[in-house]
């Protein structure tokens, strides 16, 4: 019993401070503006391999909205053929920055921190290990306008060059309600 009178000031602190500090403006827009399914052309890449003709990316709030939850996905004309990523991004309070982290379908992990850069643009550095223990750096660039999505991925080297892979210009699809 004393041990439970006396951790209560403790959580009522801690709610206090905790309750105080606030999701940046710029990282709540961005997220209010990412719910939705979003849709890219995929001709570019398009190969036996990647048979995808677009891939797709639905985002929708997580518990409270205080985070987002998200998939992406090939399509084949027009149907979806399977979820390859899944997503969370959210405010990490303790590190006091935004935060991504994606599991793959083979169990890559990949996670890291995203910033703001000039105006509505972001950057991301993620650290990715497979399931063999095999660790690679991935960077995306970003700007988010409206209904347009604009994402230019990189693979990072150990010494930090960015040497571009892909981009993507996804449109807003549809917005769900939850």
């Amino acid at each position: 019993m004393k041990k439970i009178i006396t951790s209560i000031p403790f959580l009522i602190l801690t709610t206090i401070i905790y309750s105080q500090q606030k999701t940046p403006d710029w990282f709540t827009k961005n997220m209010k503006q990412s719910i939705g399914i979003w849709i890219t052309d995929n001709s570019e890449y398009k190969s036996e391999k990647e048979p995808f003709d677009q891939y797709g990316m639905e985002w929708k709030w997580g518990i409270g909205k205080q985070s987002m939850r998200g998939t992406l996905y090939g399509l084949i004309k027009g149907k979806k053929q399977g979820t390859f990523w899944e997503f969370r991004q959210y405010w990490d309070f303790e590190k006091n920055q935004a935060m991504v982290i994606q599991y793959g379908v083979d169990g890559t992990i990949g996670k890291g921190p995203m910033i703001i850069t000039k105006g509505d643009k972001t950057e991301m550095i993620q650290d990715f290990v497979s399931p063999e223990g095999i660790k690679s750096i991935h960077g995306h660039r970003s700007k988010l306008n409206g209904n347009k999505f604009t994402v230019i991925s990189y693979d990072i080297s150990i010494d930090g060059n960015w040497q571009k892979k892909r981009s993507y210009t996804w449109y807003l699809e549809s917005i769900k309600k939850e």
